[in-house]
């Protein structure tokens, strides 16, 4: 019997083109700037000629650009549409927008809401503090869960089951010396967390770099999103997170009683 045409031979009624292409996208969209075809090709693993004629329709559609200067590729308009009305959509984003705003101004740091996004943190939104020096991050970005405090706070109330799939056996990376590498050693952290409510990160993803996170609920009582503030360790000190802790606490549930949360946490 002869296999239905352009269907991914896995089966799952996927369409192998344009699963080739949201790949490419992805690609684009992982890359801080302009990249090459033969680069691009072998990050998705297609032949230059595939990748080439994907990428001529969504630059055709405007999902990708190419420069005429280098010939290299980027996002295009069009990506940045999809994203927005994505967002626009999100009434987590919408309610947690303005509550950044005052966070980060009431802390004069960078106020960040994320969210869960497979085995990664999502940063869905943020707002930059007032200071010169800061921590970078920009909405989309992603960081591992086990050595940032909003990961911490994303794993910590998940079941055993999803925490199993989240973090496997070990080891962690240890993308700094003060990361945790151990399983058994991140348990009792995420412990820690359900127990206190609040997560921190002293160094933990990069140096110089600290935050502190809480968990934000929807009207299930799950936990959606974590809200953090982050900052240059000189001035994040274990003294100044301690002070913060109340305030994170309290914005925590203010923006979990606007998404509907009424009950104990789950």
């Amino acid at each position: 019997m002869t296999k239905p045409r352009g269907r991914n031979e896995n089966g799952g009624g996927t369409v192998q083109s344009i699963g080739r292409a949201l790949t490419l996208l992805e690609a684009l969209g992982d890359s801080r700037g302009e990249v090459g075809i033969a680069e691009l090709s072998k990050r998705v693993g297609l032949h230059v000629s595939t990748t080439h004629r994907l990428l001529a329709t969504l630059v055709a559609r405007g999902y990708a650009r190419q420069s005429p200067e280098t010939g290299r590729y980027a996002l295009g308009a069009k990506a940045l549409h999809l994203a927005e009305s994505y967002l626009g959509q999100m009434d987590l984003r919408r309610i947690g927008r303005p509550v950044l705003e005052w966070l980060s101004q009431a802390t004069a740091e960078t106020a960040n809401l994320v969210i869960l996004d497979g085995h990664e943190a999502l940063y869905l939104d943020k707002v930059e503090g007032p200071q010169s020096l800061r921590i970078f991050s920009r909405i989309g970005r992603r960081a591992p869960l086990h050595c940032t405090a909003v990961g911490k706070v994303l794993l910590a109330f998940r079941s055993a089951a999803d925490l199993d799939t989240l973090v496997g056996r070990g080891p962690l990376e240890a993308l700094t010396r003060h990361s945790i590498t151990s399983v058994s050693q991140l348990r009792r952290e995420l412990k820690k967390v359900r127990d206190q409510g609040f997560a921190l990160d002293r160094e933990e993803c990069e140096e110089g770099a600290s935050c502190v996170a809480v968990p934000i609920r929807n009207a299930q009582g799950n936990v959606e999103a974590a809200l953090s503030i982050s900052a240059p360790a000189v001035r994040l000190t274990p003294r100044r997170m301690e002070e913060m802790i109340p305030l994170m606490l309290r914005t925590g549930r203010e923006v979990s009683a606007q998404l509907g949360f009424r009950g104990p946490a789950q």
